[in-house]
């Protein structure tokens, strides 16, 4: 069963206004993204190991997080893009030696120590041994976002420009001059049979109803008419039926 806040969120498809809105988000962010991309620029820290913890989402590996002794900064790795692999556990109050992308907190390298804080293994992502990528990866997830965004706002055009053709269409189709304005009684009529049942508002005129109450002629043809009510706004029927077809 899906979460209350996706079931919301997937509601909020039937509105046009939520394309727009996200894909200029999105779009937004795709700019924002791109412009500020920079390769990756090394800043080593060092310290102990104070707290190194595993953190999953619905069920799946999503990052770990280090602190070390003195500082309340939590440091993200993500173990999966190091090489070597990275150990699943370290030693607590073991040596580290971590380097972050300068202004963030994002580990892209980090060394390790056995239990004597000695014989130090590195372990390095593609960003610190190639900064230039950390660049162009920023601008391919941008580019992405945008395209994303383009493909919604172009979503919510189409959708602006049909919803404004059907109703001219329907106009054009039931006859009526296009920009003239309707009657208030048609307007606001409900179809349905006149007093004497002997009509039918069909909400554009009064039809035909044969003698045992049972057909309505259509403009073409008699169909059934089933069970209906008594027509509401609509103008008052012509006093004598006319035979029809």
């Amino acid at each position: 069963m899906l979460p209350r806040n996706v079931i919301g969120l997937i509601g909020l498809l039937r509105f046009k206004w939520t394309y727009l809105i996200a894909g200029g988000v999105l779009l937004a962010i795709a700019i924002g993204t791109y412009v500020t991309a920079h390769p990756a620029a090394a800043v080593e820290i060092s310290g102990k190991i104070a707290d190194y913890t595993e953190y999953t989402r619905n069920g799946s590996y999503d990052r770990n997080e280090m602190k070390i002794s003195g500082s309340d900064t939590a440091y993200t790795i993500d173990k999966n893009s190091f090489h070597p692999t990275l150990p699943d556990s370290v030693y607590r109050d073991g040596l580290v030696d971590m380097w972050v992308d300068n202004g963030s907190t994002t580990v892209i390298a980090i060394q390790l120590y056995d239990q004597n804080d000695a014989n130090p293994t590195k372990y390095t992502t593609e960003h610190y041994d190639n900064p230039g990528s950390q660049r162009s990866d920023a601008q391919s997830f941008g580019i992405v976002l945008g395209v994303i965004g383009i493909i919604l706002v172009g979503i919510f055009g189409l959708w602006f420009f049909l919803g404004g053709r059907r109703p001219a269409m329907q106009m054009a189709g039931g006859g009526a001059v296009m920009g003239a304005p309707m009657p208030v009684s048609q307007a606001q009529s409900s179809a349905g049979l006149s007093a004497d049942g002997k009509w039918y508002w069909d909400g554009t005129g009064w039809q035909h109803v044969s003698d045992d109450g049972r057909l309505r002629w259509d403009g073409t043809q008699w169909v059934e008419l089933g069970t209906v009510y008594a027509a509401k706004g609509a103008p008052p029927p012509p006093a004598t039926p006319t035979p029809a077809g």
